[in-house]
């Protein structure tokens, strides 16, 4: 009995632990006034067929962590929908007590095998990476998210936040600028100094998509002390302050004890 009882807290904490860990996140509420009361909800992880109980059952879901495809028979099949991280999504007539599978797309800021279509600036050919994509997107105060096509290393760059419409489409990844920024910029926001030039004391300059990148450029180079960037140009500065610092518009600088200090 006592081994039993040991290996039932084993298996117990094990499952804790498992859904602790788990970055995958999708509430299922049964009604949509449930929802908005706190009433009766599941917390579904991964990808999977829900079970009996929650079976065409669902009426309101909310993306709390990860992309999903929600589906409306077993196994992925059926009607698809598409819900992002962060959407909170009523389901319509066409939808409500119809979600019978759920297909887990991933964590982050990329979604991936999803399709910003439409709301196009224009295409850039032979970009191999979506950090590439995104920095072209960073140089166009216009755009607002990407779609990197990576088979044929195509990237467009868009107007809308999701483009125009969002499409279920294999080999295709995207995102938006804001997610990148909000993900990228936490650790060093701090340290950051906005419109400001640590002109000089130069060690090079190089492109990258974001600020941060610049200063994960400059940790990874020796004597790089400071950093300034300006449209998706880095350079990394081998002085705290650079040889004259000074002010100037749309440029940002970044002094590294600051940054190791965070």
């Amino acid at each position: 009995v006592q081994s039993t009882g040991k290996m039932y807290k084993l298996f117990f904490l094990s499952a804790v632990l498992l859904i602790s860990v788990s970055e995958a996140q999708l509430q299922l509420w049964q009604h949509y006034l449930t929802y908005l009361s706190g009433g009766k909800k599941h917390d579904f992880y991964g990808s999977g067929n829900l079970d009996s109980w929650w079976d065409n059952k669902v009426s309101h879901v909310v993306a709390i962590e990860g992309n999903y495809i929600l589906y409306q028979e077993p196994n992925f099949a059926g009607k698809a929908l598409i819900v992002l991280e962060g959407d909170a999504v009523p389901m319509s007539s066409d939808w409500n007590d119809k979600l019978s599978s759920v297909k887990f797309l991933g964590n982050g800021c990329v979604k991936r095998g999803i399709d910003f279509a439409g709301a196009d600036i224009k295409r850039i050919p032979n970009v191999p990476t979506m950090d590439g994509c995104m920095k072209y997107c960073n140089e166009e105060q216009r755009c607002k998210s990407v779609a990197h096509d990576v088979p044929n290393r195509n990237c467009w760059i868009k107007t809308g936040e999701r483009g125009a419409r969002v499409n279920i489409k294999a080999g295709v990844d995207s995102a938006s600028k804001s997610c990148y920024q909000k993900k990228a910029l936490p650790k060093i926001e701090k340290c950051v100094h906005k419109d400001f030039d640590f002109y000089g004391a130069d060690i090079g300059r190089i492109e990258v998509f974001d600020i941060a990148s610049c200063v994960k450029s400059c940790q990874d180079l020796a004597n790089c002390k400071s950093i300034t960037f300006s449209r998706g140009k880095c350079w990394r500065k081998n002085k705290r302050l650079g040889a004259i610092p000074r002010p100037k518009t749309d440029v940002h600088s970044v002094e590294m004890i600051c940054v190791e200090s965070c």
